[in-house]
């Protein structure tokens, strides 16, 4: 078991640092031997998970992964589904528009797609973030029942910024609201200086669920405010739900 958690960690890091990997920074992030982690990223090689860049000896996706994640969208159809209204969307409201799922206590960021806007905040995909404190996260958690929220968060949520819910009951309000006005808001609670709003959907046929949120800088919104981007983000929701069968935005 401890060899398949090993493996697990050198993969999590793969996604963590980029899509690259040396053995040297294997070695110190999973506090192992440069022997053993040269032994480790080779034996996820042979098992097609990574390959080697001959070149720069680097390790990266290795083709089984690759076929992985495509069985994993083939199987989600919900980010397909979302890609052209996606960047319908970044182009209206100018801004970053990201789609993710939830994985316990944190959302995988599965697609992003950029505005028009200059100045652009952006996370990429496959990188994970605390659901307490994204927008996203929210959404998907004002899905669940406040029985499954409090089974998911055993202690309660860390703060990331002097923003950030770092209580259950604090959350769950938060989660409330949610429910109540269709939307969830993050203000400078993951990243200082940046709000994001979200809205959660639910695939009927598959009981998957996804959100799509709306990120930008406070500084952008100062002499419109973010109604028009709220407002814009609700249509969407209205016409997506419809499409995929989500009963709570049916028109």
């Amino acid at each position: 078991m401890k060899s398949i958690d090993k493996a697990m960690s050198a993969l999590r890091l793969l996604v963590d640092s980029g899509g690259e990997l040396r053995v040297g920074e294997t070695s110190r992030h999973l506090k192992m031997t440069r022997g053993n982690a040269s032994r480790l990223l080779a034996s996820l090689a042979r098992g097609g998970l990574l390959e080697q860049d001959p070149a720069t000896q680097r390790y990266r996706a290795g083709i089984l992964s690759v076929e992985i994640a495509a069985s994993f969208h083939r199987n989600f159809d919900l980010v397909e589904e979302a890609r052209k209204e996606m960047e319908d969307l970044a182009r209206q409201t100018e801004h970053t528009v990201w789609l993710g799922v939830l994985s316990g206590t944190e959302v995988i960021v599965l697609k992003t797609v950029r505005g028009p806007q200059p100045i652009q905040f952006t996370v990429e995909p496959g990188h994970r973030l605390p659901a307490h404190a994204a927008a996203m996260g929210k959404a998907l958690l004002a899905l669940k029942s406040d029985q499954e929220i409090h089974a998911l968060f055993a202690a309660d949520p860390e703060p990331l910024t002097t923003q950030t819910k770092t209580s259950i009951d604090e959350l769950l309000r938060d989660i409330a609201m949610t429910r109540m006005r269709g939307y969830a808001v993050s203000n400078q609670e993951l990243f200082e200086g940046v709000k994001a709003i979200s809205v959660g959907f639910e695939d009927p046929q598959k009981s998957m669920g996804a959100a799509i949120s709306v990120s930008y800088p406070l500084f952008s919104i100062e002499k419109t405010g973010d109604q028009p981007i709220i407002d814009a983000l609700l249509l969407f929701a209205r016409s997506f739900g419809t499409r995929i069968g989500d009963k709570r935005w049916m028109l």
